[in-house]
Parts: structure tokens; sequence; C-alpha cells
């Protein structure tokens, strides 16, 4: 197992590349029939959820549940139509995983921000809020196969938010890894000059099980979520592990690394 150090000096000439920002991902469905994916649906307690999954790994006991990130909230100073993202980092991460994975999809996302039960709330301010939460855990509880008796949840941004809203209230969570995610919203919408998120829950005030090991990363040069806006996260809460990617930003490196980083993750993660 790797020292925070060594695993930083292990990445970091791959971090000076200092690669560029993705660009808009091909639709999901294309995407992944293109990474033998399948793709269906499931019911949350108040939503519909998108699932694309990848099942069949040799140690197929544990199930990667990945959460992308907020997408477009905002159209202006209007919410958007449809906040689905154009770029779906966390869908691209979990294609790198060997692992089962899970990757669910947030209340109103993905062609169904029209469903009778959705409200532009629901992508603004109450993004992170009881029903959206409660939702998701359902999702998660459906998508996991019986043999999944262990659950790994990792999130991007506004994904990894809500990993760590759901991480006591699911059975079997051994490990919850964030990615650039905004784990205070209270210092987050106020070090952007927002609005406060007031129909969301604040992760920092929550609640979380020491048992569970939570891998923090964040990027330096991260100005979506500032590395400063998180920071007290790993100091409040316990059994939290932060890293901290001097050239990474909100997208770049992340998915360059992956396999790398999560190789790394997992050894931590074993019992």
């Amino acid at each position: 197992m790797l020292g925070q150090a060594a695993w930083l000096t292990r990445l970091a000439p791959y971090a000076l590349l200092s690669l560029t920002a993705a660009c808009a991902s091909p639709s999901v469905s294309d995407f992944a029939a293109s990474h033998e994916m399948t793709v269906r649906e499931v019911d949350g307690d108040e939503f519909r959820h998108l699932l694309i999954e990848r099942l069949g790994a040799p140690s197929g006991h544990r199930l990667h549940v990945y959460i992308e990130g907020d997408g477009i909230p905002w159209s202006g100073n209007l919410p958007s139509a449809d906040p689905t993202p154009r770029n779906t980092l966390a869908l691209r991460l979990a294609s790198r995983d060997e692992n089962d994975i899970a990757y669910i999809g947030r209340p109103c996302y993905f062609g169904h921000n029209g469903d009778t039960r959705c409200h532009p709330k629901y992508w603004t301010s109450h993004r992170y809020g009881e029903e959206v939460v409660g939702s998701m855990v359902s999702a998660v509880e459906r998508a996991r196969q019986a043999r999944h008796s262990e659950i790994v949840l990792i999130g991007h941004s506004g994904g990894g938010t809500l990993a760590a809203l759901l991480e006591s209230r699911i059975e079997g969570v051994v490990g919850v890894i964030t990615i650039a995610a905004n784990l205070d919203t209270d210092a987050w919408t106020e070090s952007h000059g927002y609005d406060p998120l007031a129909g969301s829950l604040n992760p920092i005030r929550q609640a979380r099980n020491p048992a569970i090991l939570h891998l923090q990363f964040v990027g330096g040069r991260d100005t979506t979520v500032p590395a400063a806006s998180s920071v007290n996260y790993s100091r409040i809460q316990p059994n939290v592990e932060r890293f901290e990617f001097e050239e990474f930003d909100h997208v770049c490196c992340w998915e360059a690394e992956w396999r790398g980083i999560l190789n790394e993750a997992s050894t931590r993660l074993v019992d």
C-alpha cells in the first residue's frame, strides 16, 4: 500500500500533462454499447432513474456505484429545462473500472425531466434534498444483485455530494470515493456568492458511520469546487482520508489517471 506522498508522486508526471477538458460525450446509450454496458431503468421511491451497468467481474461480490455531477442546473438566471450533463465524466470513469459497476442517473436527469414528479427544484435548490437522496437509495438497492454484499459509492462533483449523503443509508457500504466533490454546501455557495441550497442536505452536517472509509480526492486547480471549500470535511468527519492533486482541476486529469487512482484506493478498502 502506498502512502499519500508516494501515491501523489507516482501520479505527478501524468498530472503535469495538464490534459484539456474532454469534449461533450456521445449519447450515454451509444457510449454504453461501445463499452459493453447495458442500459435500463429502475424505480426509486419518488423517481425513475437511468441505470447503466456492466456485471460479471470475477470477484463480483462488490458493486461500484457511480453518480454523476450536477450537470446544467441553471440557464442564466433561470432553472435549466434539462439538467442532464453534456460531459459525463463519472460514466467515463465507470467504463475504466474492472469491477461490477452500476451508473445510476439522478432524479429528473437523462430524459426524465418531464416526469410528473419532476420540478426544477430537484436540480437546483433541492438537488441534494431528502426526496432526491431517498430515491437514490432505493435505486441503488434495486440495482444491486443478490451477490453484491459490498457497495462502494463513487461520485464526481455533486455526485460525490450525494454519495456522502447515501453512505449511511445503504446496507453493505464499505467505502466512499469522492472526486472534486462539494462536501460543504454552505461553504461552497458562500465561496461563489450563490444563494444557499435551502432545500438540500449538507454532508458536513450529517452524521456518518465512522466504520466506512471515505477517500476524498480534490484538485488543486479546481475553481468549480475549490479545494478550500471542502477542506473542513476531512477535519470534522471521522475516517476521511483527503488527497489533493495539485495539477488537477474539476475535470482534468481524473479520467486519464482513474485506473491507477482506483487501484490504490481499492487497497485501502480491503477488509
